[in-house]
């Protein structure tokens, strides 16, 4: 399958409740069973081996909620362990569509939808990707003159990561120049920053590699280094998403499309909006994961 970088069991136990979609997905269920397997009698007399209920329990993925588990929800009698479906894939999508449906005057409204128009403008959605800080060529100026100074400014001696926060920006800018001295300049004042430990920059100068900006060639190993020092130090949203593509697509590491599953779910729980948007579609799918378009649903809206 090619894939382009750029985008492109529940068992009887307690409920625990759908967060921000309770009404719509209802409640998913975590197993408490915790003796060995054995064979016992189902309400309709068909013997029930314990070991089919923990096949199911083991499907059951990392995700919390609101994401759903499973294809297919199953109620575990407390007395015989007999697993019986109460609701298919096909049955909970249909009823996550038509709560959706019901609050399309609603989406349109916080989404500022104009049927009648195709430009970015017309809508919330962002037009741009990650950093969306990056100063204007105008305020550029005037921050790599803030540069020189910016450790004796009242703003640092009240914050100590103003400098930080200064150097990326204008890094950020540097690397939007056209020309390639500038290029290079932004790239040296990013890897220096990096280096420090400050998260964005990590992240970033991990995405500058592996795109190969500033006249560099694309080393997409060394970018996945940084992502995961940025995760292991932070759990930086952007450096989860960037290595859940990695994973995905199969750069600069082992393509393994559950894992990337996985770390689209981790950056989605921090509100990542293209995370959310790859969970929903690998689920939409079944790519890494079984598929289950009214969990789909709940990501991708």
């Amino acid at each position: 399958m090619m894939k382009m970088r750029m985008f492109r069991a529940f068992l009887k136990c307690k409920p625990v409740q759908l967060a921000g979609a309770a009404g719509v997905a209802g409640m998913i269920y975590h197993s408490t069973i915790q003796d060995q397997p054995r064979s016992r009698m189902s309400r309709n007399n068909n013997i029930i081996d314990d070991r089919h209920c923990s096949s199911l329990h083991n499907k059951v993925p990392f995700f919390s909620p609101p994401l759903l588990s499973s294809s297919l929800r199953y109620y575990c009698n407390t007395t015989t362990a007999a697993c019986e479906q109460i609701e298919t894939e096909e049955q909970r999508f249909e009823r996550i569509l038509q709560y959706h449906r019901s609050r399309i005057h609603q989406y349109r409204k916080n989404w500022e939808y104009r049927a009648d128009s195709v430009a970015t403008t017309a809508t919330k959605t962002p037009s741009r990707s990650w950093p969306d800080n990056i100063p204007s060529n105008d305020d550029l100026s005037f921050m790599l003159e803030d540069l020189k100074y910016c450790r004796r400014s009242p703003n640092f001696r009240s914050d100590k990561e103003y400098c930080h926060r200064l150097n990326f920006r204008v890094a950020s800018a540097l690397l939007m120049q056209y020309d390639e001295a500038s290029q290079k300049e932004g790239m040296e004042i990013l890897r220096r920053l990096a280096e420090t430990g400050y998260p964005d920059a990590m992240a970033y100068y991990g995405i500058c590699l592996n795109e190969g900006r500033a006249g560099l060639d694309p080393n997409p190993e060394a970018a996945v280094s940084w992502w995961q020092r940025s995760i292991d130090m932070y759990q930086h949203p952007q450096s989860v998403y960037e290595l859940a593509v990695a994973r995905y697509t199969g750069e600069g590491l082992v393509e393994d499309e559950v894992e990337a599953v996985r770390l689209f779910a981790l950056a989605a729980e921090q509100d990542h909006p293209a995370a959310a948007y790859m969970l929903g579609d690998c689920l939409l799918d079944g790519i890494g994961v079984e598929m289950d378009r009214g969990a789909a649903l709940v990501w991708l809206v």
